[in-house]
């Protein structure tokens, strides 16, 4: 008998995003509103009585290794749950690294939410958020998503209310930023950190400026988007990807065609490739089943 489950990965953005202060452990603090759209990668498990140990296998093979966050997931999930967890894991690709799209937080997020399924929920919520927060800072938000408020080092979540389902286009070229970097580069810029700023201003992300010295192409993008009709354009986390929330799925597709050669019609005939995507807002999940 083979038991088949599969479970979606839903990439974040960041409606704004503020670096708030530095704690003892050298960890910064942040204000920011994160969302769940539906770009998505896609986590599949197989499981037979044949199968004795856990194989996993990614479409990126680079990225098929015991250190992705995937297998500790799992590893996490087995600590907690109190038993071994035996089958093949598939990780399929579509959200890009470097992006500040928080790929790796939301595969493993995943992940848990397919144990959980898989194994009728042996974990507890408070085990599940635990579990979640052993894996990143950026995971237990992942695992129920929609829309929150998140403080701290981005484990302090408030859920928010889930708005009208908004359309937005993901650009991001070829190149991606290090979160490291980016921060390193932000304590050089920054001289003082306002928390005054960081709790009145809803807007910016205090990444962006730091971000357009290492790829100017984020400007350019983020200033493409608003061209073509984008009324909310950012960055994302610490980039590189940025976002533009348009009217309809109709305006974000046809915005998106300004992209499909980039710059354009350059004069040696060719484009910088970029990625793109037409997404969605994806609502909080109530429970994980």
């Amino acid at each position: 008998m083979s038991i088949y489950l599969a479970e979606p990965a839903w990439a974040k953005i960041n409606r704004f995003l503020h670096v708030t202060g530095i704690r003892p452990d050298g960890y910064h603090t942040l204000r920011t509103v994160m969302q769940t759209v539906s770009l998505c990668d896609r986590i599949s498990f197989r499981q037979s009585e044949r199968d004795e140990k856990l194989a996993f296998i990614c479409s990126d093979p680079a990225l098929e290794n015991e250190s992705n966050l995937c297998v500790k997931a799992v590893r996490v999930f087995e600590e907690s749950a109190g038993f071994a967890v035996s089958g093949r894991l598939k990780l399929d690709k579509r959200i890009p690294w470097g992006a500040g799209l928080g790929g790796g937080s939301a595969d493993a997020a995943a992940v848990l939410r397919l144990l959980q399924r898989r194994f009728g929920r042996p974990l507890t919520d408070e085990q599940l958020m635990t579990a979640a927060r052993r894996l990143g800072a950026d995971v237990p938000f992942c695992v129920r998503g929609g829309r929150a408020l998140c403080e701290g080092i981005g484990d302090v979540i408030t859920p928010l209310p889930d708005e009208r389902t908004e359309h937005m286009l993901i650009v991001k070229g070829k190149s991606g930023l290090s979160t490291p970097d980016m921060y390193k580069a932000f304590d050089g810029r920054e001289n003082v950190l306002s928390e005054k700023r960081a709790s009145d201003n809803e807007e910016g992300n205090d990444f962006e400026q730091a971000a357009f010295l290492f790829l100017p192409e984020i400007r350019s993008f983020m200033e493409a988007l608003k061209t073509l009709g984008a009324f909310e354009v950012r960055m994302s986390g610490s980039g590189s990807a940025v976002f533009g929330v348009f009217a309809s799925a109709a305006a974000a597709k046809k915005a998106e065609q300004a992209f499909s050669g980039w710059p354009h019609n350059p004069p040696d005939g060719g484009g910088i490739p970029v990625f793109s995507a037409v997404c969605r807002t994806i609502p909080r999940l109530t429970e994980v089943k």
